[in-house]
């Protein structure tokens, strides 16, 4: 069992740094100011884990081309973020129905899944109304959370341009 763990932790870990921290570094290398890099990151993760199921792609590169996000970062935040997107559905739903004066008793994720299984058009008409409840209640919260994630994220990316650059410097002095 414990060599399971220490697989599944190496995994993450090897997914975690090079499917996200050595692409975005990239960006920083190529000169992509950590400003724009914040931004692209926080609308990606927001983005991406929102309740809307299967469009959240499309809505990643329409926010890019408004916003003149870079494409790249924010779709690395917005497939970083796509597991926990399933975690939040439902919580989302719950609100945005309580939210609006429906009920959501009996939604879960196997009957979300069930709906989809059955046709994408079936899905939407089965869940489309309590996704787009639970959007209602996704907006807020990334309007209220955006400007701080943004401000970490720039402080975090600061200091990585910085220790990057430090650590060239370095090379080319010894």
């Amino acid at each position: 069992m414990d060599n399971i763990l220490k697989r599944i932790k190496l995994s993450v870990k090897h997914h975690i740094t090079h499917r996200i921290l050595i692409p975005l570094r990239t960006l920083l290398r190529q000169g992509m100011t950590p400003h724009l890099l914040a931004w692209s990151v926080t609308v990606g993760l927001l983005i991406g884990s929102s309740p809307l199921l299967g469009i959240c792609t499309w809505l990643c590169i329409l926010a890019a081309s408004i916003f003149r996000l870079n494409q790249f970062a924010i779709q690395i935040a917005n497939y970083a973020v796509s597991p926990i997107q399933v975690f939040l559905i439902i919580p989302y739903i719950k609100a945005g129905t309580s939210l609006f004066g429906n009920s959501a008793k009996g939604v879960t994720l196997e009957k979300i899944q069930e709906a989809l299984d059955i046709g994408i058009f079936h899905g939407i008409k089965e869940m489309g109304i309590l996704m787009i409840q639970g959007a209602a209640v996704w907006i807020v919260v990334s309007a209220i959370i955006a400007l701080p994630m943004q401000l970490l994220l720039r402080i975090a990316f600061r200091k990585m341009l910085k220790n990057m650059n430090s650590s060239e410097e370095n090379k080319v002095t010894e």
